[in-house]
């Protein structure tokens, strides 16, 4: 309907052990500064059945452990990752979700969690192949882990510096176009025809429709280092409310926004 608001973007956080805290906590920070806009879930990537029943699950982070740092706090999730790219309650099998988006941070829990195949299958139906997702958001070496799923193929995308410069990414996926120097990397990538005639509704323009059904498009916005996820989520939050609400909220949290996707000042370092 004319003049009707739509839903708040349903985005699943996923969330292993030895995710790094920031990856999380900037974004985290600045789009749940806009709930009309966008719906947090907080999810854990374990699947086991002794899951099932807990109302939340703590998940450790870590804090620059790669680095010489130490291990973080403990985050909650809510929710559990379940086949098909949905996401479920912890506390019971009602209510499965399907995401309109995905967030996957970086962290010492890339290097275990690259080799699962269970996520990896999740983080290709999710991203890829399910119809109704309309944005793909990575920090730092989580999309190294996106990519080491196939859903990054052909598409660019950035990482951590230190990583690319290592070779880490582009020695799992070679087949990613790998951006090595951008503050974040926004690509906008066509669905497959057979994937938007299932749902004539999908129609419009951009990324963003009214209502259910498949999207046509897809974004996938890759940030680099810790803090770049930070200025990736205001770029979110411009997309999807218009850069005047981005700049309150970043003016609002005292974050210096680097507005310019590709200039990274800390890519000389």
């Amino acid at each position: 309907d004319v003049g009707k608001m739509a839903p708040p973007l349903v985005m699943a956080v996923l969330l292993f052990p030895g995710f790094e805290l920031l990856d999380v906590a900037a974004p985290g920070e600045v789009l749940g500064a806009a709930p009309d806009l966008i719906r947090l879930v907080y999810c854990c990537v374990e699947t086991a059945r002794e899951l099932e029943g807990l109302s939340s699950v703590a998940v450790p982070s870590s804090c620059l452990e790669l680095c010489g740092g130490s291990r973080g706090p403990e985050l909650c999730c809510t929710h559990r990752i379940v086949t098909g790219g949905k996401i479920a309650p912890l506390a019971a099998d009602e209510g499965v979700l399907t995401p309109g988006a995905i967030f996957v941070p970086g962290g010492k829990g890339v290097r275990t969690w690259q080799h699962d195949p269970a996520l990896l299958e999740w983080l290709r139906d999710a991203a890829t192949r399910n119809p109704e997702t309309e944005l793909v958001f990575t920090v730092c070496t989580g999309s190294w882990l996106l990519a080491a799923s196939g859903a990054l193929d052909g598409i660019r995308a950035t990482s951590n510096k230190a990583a690319l410069k290592a070779g880490h990414p582009q020695q799992c996926r070679p087949q990613v176009d790998w951006v090595l120097q951008a503050r974040w990397v926004e690509s906008l990538v066509e669905r497959k025809s057979e994937e938007t005639e299932t749902s004539p509704g999908a129609g419009g323009s951009g990324v963003r429709t009214s209502g259910g059904g498949a999207k046509p498009k897809v974004v996938f916005v890759t940030s680099s280092g810790v803090s770049a996820g930070g200025d990736a989520a205001l770029a979110i939050l411009a997309r999807l409310g218009g850069v005047d609400r981005a700049r309150t909220v970043a003016r609002q949290l005292e974050w210096h926004w680097h507005e310019d996707k590709d200039n990274d000042p800390f890519s000389h370092q």
